[in-house]
């Protein structure tokens, strides 16, 4: 949970222009109401970058990035939310406030400062004991692998001799250190048995840092027939395996730039190849990747190779990552699967093949978009319209599962390609194969044939030339149509005009039974009218802290740079009509959901009908069943409508 005061960050959006805050890293030419550049997340000749002053919003129409000015932050600074704060803070000579409550209370954060001074020290011990003659063994096992004195440095490898009280004996002289270390990891207790002991013993080890440099746990090697061969640190209130890589600070520290992170299976992979000059490669840290770490990935790089054994299980693993992939690749990055020759691991291929025929295996590796198609087509005979049709039925949900955009669409080609299917057909298909809780409004509501969404021009299919015509800001938009279902223009309107839940009197039938998007919607709605100042900005800050989850926020800002909308032009809702006309449809299409007999009830429940309602009701009463439960309801149906 953030630690930051949202009000803090709502007065320090407001006190900062985004103009300025970008302008400070990108050069940026102002362009109509707008501001332009070369987006700094993508290779691009022509200007997509496009940032908003009116919004105090960025978004690139090239690769979809987009947000407020902290967003922008921490994509371009490569940092997290709350460092993200603590720069624009310090930009504007301010101090960054703690929130005073439970999740935030001083001695929390004390308490953690205190877990990782203990854990420094720990670390501190390990790599003193390297260099006593003690650990002659470790050092004779590491130099036979070919590190050395500067890498074992950099990497603050250490080492812990035989015993089961070492740390113990250097450290714990106190009660409450000994909770410390208990809590960091670093010890097994056994209350049951009165005992305490040290976690790692007669083990070289590996420190696992964080961006900031801090150590939060260790991996421990055996040097002797011991089990496991690896031990990691815990999960504890500061080590947590599903967001941390092995060797990405190491990496942050010796590349200014990083052109992609080589995922390798353990902590001496990264090492050797670090030895040999390439210095990106990471770890995970004994667990399965997980989409945290794919978050943390692309938070540095734009590509990432994934580095497997060719086995079978090698394979599967390979399948795995790919599962975990597939929603994160939004256009702008990438990502490559290197399968290794039997026997081999990237520590002996690099030391048998050298440092330029590892590299260049990594530049041949199979890109995701192959691999996918390679691993879904196994099997399948695509010569026979079975094999196609079987083939299509199997990857449709994995494609459903991409992001919208370029890569996803080159996927839809690629399928086509394979199975002759037309690309729009497949786009048809493809939707019809979301899994159920992915499924957006559209998938989810059945519109009656004759409920025709009542817009003033259709959103579906207006030109470019057209929305020109209109003066549509087009500073604000690509130039290809426009698609967005009647509830995501009811969020793209609310998220750039927020002052529009004003006109929002009831959400009774949205709340029944509401997919993702109408959650979404909702949610918002509820955000605005809790905070009526709110600007987008504002919204935006409060998503990107504790509040929301990084799908939900690219979304949001997905929607609020495709706005294509007229500002409103009042508060009345004839000045509003798109919006409450919008609203409207989508109330509409809630109630067409719903099974007649809810329909009925909720007809009943108004004090007034108007022509369409009576008509509604009198359809519904014929459409009643015949039973007991219906008889009922009908009688009420004939009384209301005798009234």
């Amino acid at each position: 949970m953030a630690l930051i005061p949202q009000t803090f960050i709502d007065d320090l959006l407001d006190r900062v222009d985004i103009v300025d805050v970008i302008n400070a890293r990108v050069p940026l030419k102002k362009a109509g109401n707008s501001h332009k550049a070369c987006c700094p997340f993508h290779e691009e000749k022509t200007p997509s970058f496009t940032v908003a002053q009116n919004k105090q919003f960025y978004h690139c129409f090239g690769c979809g990035a987009g947000g407020n000015a902290l967003g922008f932050i921490m994509e371009f600074d490569r940092v997290d939310f709350p460092t993200a704060v603590e720069i624009l803070a310090k930009s504007v000579g301010l101090d960054v406030p703690r929130e005073e409550g439970t999740n935030s209370n001083p001695g929390i954060k004390k308490h953690k400062d205190n877990l990782y001074s203990i854990v420094q020290d720990a670390d501190k011990f390990y790599r003193k004991q390297l260099r006593q003659p003690q650990a002659a063994q470790a050092v004779k096992y590491l130099k036979s692998r070919g590190l050395s004195g500067e890498i074992a440095r950099t990497f603050g490898i250490g080492y812990v001799s035989q015993g089961w009280d070492n740390l113990i004996k250097a450290m714990g002289d106190s009660e409450q250190k000994l909770k410390l270390l208990d809590e960091a990891g670093m010890l097994v207790v056994k209350p049951e048995e009165k005992k305490q002991y040290d976690r790692f013993r007669h083990r070289i080890m590996f420190p696992i840092r964080d961006q900031q440099g801090r150590t939060l746990g260790f991996g421990g090697r055996v040097l002797d027939d011991s089990t496991p061969k690896y031990l990691n640190s815990p999960e504890t209130p500061i080590f947590h395996k599903g967001r941390e890589l092995y060797g990405l600070y190491e990496a942050r520290q010796t590349l200014r730039e990083i052109p992609f992170l080589l995922m390798v299976e353990g902590y001496m992979d990264v090492i050797a190849l670090a030895q040999f000059g390439i210095h990106n490669a990471v770890a995970t840290l004994g667990t399965a990747l997980t989409e945290h770490h794919l978050s943390k990935i692309f938070r540095y790089t734009t590509e990432i190779v994934f580095c497997f054994d060719g086995d079978n299980a090698g394979r599967r693993a390979a399948a795995r990552s790919l599962e975990i992939c597939l929603p994160e690749m939004r256009d702008g990055v990438s990502a490559k699967f290197l399968f290794l020759p039997d026997g081999e691991d990237p520590d002996t291929m690099i030391r048998n093949l050298g440092t330029q025929a590892f590299q260049n295996s990594i530049e041949s590796a199979t890109p995701l978009s192959e691999f996918l198609f390679e691993h879904f087509s196994d099997g399948i005979d695509l010569t026979s319209g079975e094999g196609k049709a079987k083939l299509s039925k199997i990857i449709a949900p994995q494609i459903n599962r991409i992001p919208q955009g370029v890569f996803k669409q080159l996927m839809l080609e690629e399928l086509s390609g394979r199975t002759g299917i037309k690309v729009d057909d497949l786009k048809t298909y493809v939707q019809t194969h979301t899994p159920i809780q992915q499924r957006g409004e559209t998938n989810s509501v059945n519109t009656p044939p004759d409920a025709q969404p009542p817009y003033p021009y259709d959103t579906q299919s207006e030109s470019y030339d057209s929305l020109a015509e209109r003066d549509v800001d087009l500073g604000q938009m690509p130039r290809s149509k426009i698609r967005l279902t009647p509830i995501n223009q009811l969020t793209a309107l609310l998220i750039n005009h927020p002052q529009l839940a004003d006109h929002v009197d009831s959400t009774e039938l949205l709340e029944v039974a509401p997919d993702e998007d109408t959650s979404l919607f909702l949610r918002l709605l509820k955000v605005v009218k809790d905070n009526p100042s709110y600007k987008p900005s504002n919204i935006f800050a409060y998503w990107l802290g504790a509040h929301g989850n990084q799908q939900e926020t690219q979304r949001l800002q997905e929607l609020a740079a495709g706005e294509l909308y007229h500002p409103p032009t009042g508060i009345g809702r004839d000045d509003n009509r798109e919006f409450c006309d919008a609203l409207a449809h989508v109330i509409e299409r809630a109630f067409y959901a719903l099974p007649a007999y809810k329909k009925a009830l909720h007809l009943l429940s108004k004090q007034t009908l108007n022509e369409g309602e009576i008509k509604q009701l009198h359809k519904i009463r014929l459409e009643l069943p015949d039973d007991a439960e219906s008889k009922a309801l009908k009688l009420q149906i004939k009384q209301r409508l005798v009234v």
